[in-house]
């Protein structure tokens, strides 16, 4: 049943990069898909949700850095509703509508502003998190070094932020990077979802390379949440459907695995993550159904 659904998901997936691959790698993909182990597929489904918790427990925490609160189950349905949008909206669409759900929960005036900060701030946190795992990568020989140069950019840009928001008083983008400068316990839990969201989808994509036989997965994932991240900054179809497949096999291929068994990977990775995805999507949905109807009771009566 798992594996009939993953091919379903990876022959949908396969459509948006049908116009950059041959249909001979193509369709040796789809049957590697269909000979892997299901228990390996079952890990990595297990390790994704755990990422998207933690990805929503880093946004819970970003938007706290600017005065919001809420509950995990709550961050998460906040966080499932942009994952939804981005499963069928290309552009990352689904950034935007997580932006505009959590800046709800900030008090003051200046909320869109101070969530674009805490959302800069989370970009932060993660860059910090990439470093030290590229920078294993590239002990190992297993990424070249020219990604760490420009997350450490980032990390210098970031802590110029910090440093200069604590010289200003006033509400908005700068909100967050002047709480982490000064609230090193909010830092450290923003800090610690980015590391168990990170660790979690690299332990996913590790459990997808087994799934396919591919030598040396842990090894093999070092490589692939770089070139992830790489793709992710070209977001120009729905769910990155094509591009994330592509910089897989790509990644992989540096990694000496043949070019059809990385494009599985690719999709895999790919159908796994989007159904994932779909479901705390579907959760985001029904969460806030109630709300919904309560808000249109209300108009109807006034």
């Amino acid at each position: 049943m798992v594996r009939k659904g993953l091919i379903a998901a990876a022959a949908i997936a396969a459509l948006g990069v049908g116009a950059y691959f041959s249909r001979g790698a193509l369709g040796d993909a789809i049957d590697a898909i269909a000979s892997a182990d299901p228990n390996w597929l079952w890990v990595s489904a297990v390790a994704f949700i755990g990422a998207t918790v933690a990805a929503a427990g880093s946004w819970r925490c970003a938007v706290g850095l600017a005065g919001g609160d809420t509950g995990l189950i709550d961050a998460c349905a906040r966080y499932g509703a942009g994952s939804l949008v981005n499963t069928f909206v290309p552009f990352r669409a689904g950034d935007a509508v997580r932006l505009a759900l959590f800046s709800k929960l900030v008090p003051h005036a200046k909320r869109v502003r101070a969530t674009v900060g805490s959302f800069a701030a989370l970009g932060a946190a993660r860059a910090l998190v990439l470093t030290a795992l590229v920078g294993a990568g590239a002990i190992a020989g297993a990424v070249p070094l020219w990604p760490l140069a420009v997350l450490l950019g980032l990390v210098a840009v970031a802590a110029g932020a910090a440093y200069f928001a604590r010289r200003h008083d006033s509400h908005g983008f700068l909100d967050a990077f002047r709480a982490l400068a000064e609230d090193k316990e909010a830092a450290a839990r923003l800090t610690a979802w980015m590391v168990a969201s990170t660790v979690a989808r690299y332990f996913a994509a590790a459990a997808v390379c087994a799934s396919l036989g591919i030598r040396a997965a842990f090894a093999a994932a070092i490589i692939i949440l770089p070139a992830l991240d790489l793709a992710g900054l070209f977001p120009v179809t729905p769910g990155n459907a094509g591009l994330t497949s592509g910089a897989i096999a790509v990644a992989l291929r540096a990694h000496g695995v043949s070019f059809h068994a990385g494009l599985a990977a690719g999709l895999a990775f790919h159908a796994v993550e989007t159904a994932v995805g779909l479901l705390f999507g579907i959760m985001g949905a029904v969460w806030f159904a109630p709300a919904i109807k309560l808000r249109e009771r209300l108009t109807s009566t006034a």
